[in-house]
């Protein structure tokens, strides 16, 4: 990806993600949210791989939001400066998930 001149392209994108987030939330029938969800899924395959990867556990619009942010920060700290919960935020979404923990969430 090359730095900030795709970054407004990906915005509009995340944008889009977001309403489409907010009409599932409001979807009348389950099969018109099935339809925006698979729209959803279009959209956002068509981010870089490296936005893939990062938000793959935290794909909606505010992780996306908060990976551009933190992104920026590593590239130039001093210009793009972030608070630790967001960074602790953006961590704790990349740590994997303890399959013999989230039995406890999700029992059989």
């Amino acid at each position: 990806m090359a730095g900030s001149d795709m970054t407004p392209e990906i915005l509009q994108t995340i944008d889009i993600l977001e309403v489409l987030e907010t009409l599932m939330e409001k979807a009348p029938t389950p099969e018109v949210e099935v339809i925006l969800q698979e729209a959803w899924i279009k959209v956002s395959e068509t981010f870089p791989e490296d936005f893939k990867e990062a938000t793959r556990e935290d794909a909606g619009a505010e992780g996306l939001r908060r990976y551009i942010r933190v992104k920026a920060f590593f590239e130039n700290p001093t210009e793009n400066p972030i608070n630790p919960k967001e960074l602790e935020a953006y961590y704790q979404n990349r740590v994997p998930v303890d399959e013999n923990s989230a039995e406890f969430f999700f029992p059989e």
